[in-house]
């Protein structure tokens, strides 16, 4: 792990943080692969804790030289781990600074993939032979919180409203209350398409600098933790020519162009 020094505090002993590092190691080394640019704040040392009150969360303020984040476990559930962590690490890719309902939807996608890919690769590669059979929990997990989100939707509606994922990104943008089930359905009709693009991944660094209002343009302003909204119009603009046939599929399926 050339780029980050990770610090696992999250377990009571030492062996149970060395196996959970080997979850947190997969995704972080997924993220450098698919985002070979980094976090906008750069590589720094991370911070793991577990925090059953608080977490999962990203600790404020921020430290100059650290990322602190905390899950929310009882104990190595490998599948749990990889969801929670996900979406932290996405937070330091779009900006630790920011915070927005498209962040949070974001993160949600990133959880769904960190789960899929941990699953095949697991497979294929068991990390020891305690693990052999332990990919499939990842795809169960996967399962059960979509089938707990989907229970509290009126699926005839889903099925037939081809509009319902704008419709719930529209909701999201009036800052109605957040509905984290709905939020995890959006999540899950938007990742075939990251999937399709592996280069959309890159637009993560690119989300909170494009926002509104956008985050202060000295790095080392680290403390600042605002609640912002993103600003499409900006962010289509800079995107680079290789995520343009993504965006144009990405805005049109969440009904982004509407609001440029």
């Amino acid at each position: 792990m050339e780029k980050w020094d990770i610090k696992s505090n999250v377990f009571a002993t030492k062996e149970e943080n060395i196996k959970l590092m080997m979850v947190i190691n997969d995704i972080v080394e997924e993220f450098d692969r698919l985002i070979p640019s980094g976090p906008p704040l750069g590589f720094k040392t991370l911070e793991l804790v577990n925090d059953e009150i608080s977490g999962p969360t990203f600790y404020w303020p921020l430290g100059r030289d650290f990322y602190k984040i905390a899950l929310n476990v009882s104990d190595l559930n490998y599948n749990q781990i990889a969801f929670q962590f996900s979406q932290e690490l996405c937070r330091i890719y779009c900006d630790p600074r920011m915070r927005s309902w498209f962040i949070q939807l974001l993160c949600h996608i990133v959880a769904l993939y960190s789960l899929d890919m941990l699953g095949k690769k697991w497979e294929k590669t068991p990390p020891n032979n305690d693990l052999i059979d332990y990919w499939y929990n990842f795809d169960s997990y996967k399962s059960n919180l979509l089938g707990a989100a989907f229970s509290k939707v009126d699926m005839v509606k889903y099925q037939v409203d081809n509009e319902w994922v704008q419709n719930q990104v529209n909701k999201l943008r009036q800052k109605n209350k957040l509905n984290r089930g709905k939020l995890l359905i959006i999540a899950y009709e938007l990742l075939p398409m990251f999937k399709e693009h592996p280069e959309s991944w890159q637009i993560l660094p690119l989300v909170g600098k494009n926002s509104n209002p956008p985050p202060p343009s000295n790095p080392d302003e680290i403390v600042t933790n605002r609640d912002t909204e993103p600003d499409f119009e900006k962010l289509m603009e800079e995107l680079p020519e290789n995520l343009k046939s993504f965006s144009n599929k990405f805005y049109d399926k969440i009904g982004a162009k509407e609001y440029i």
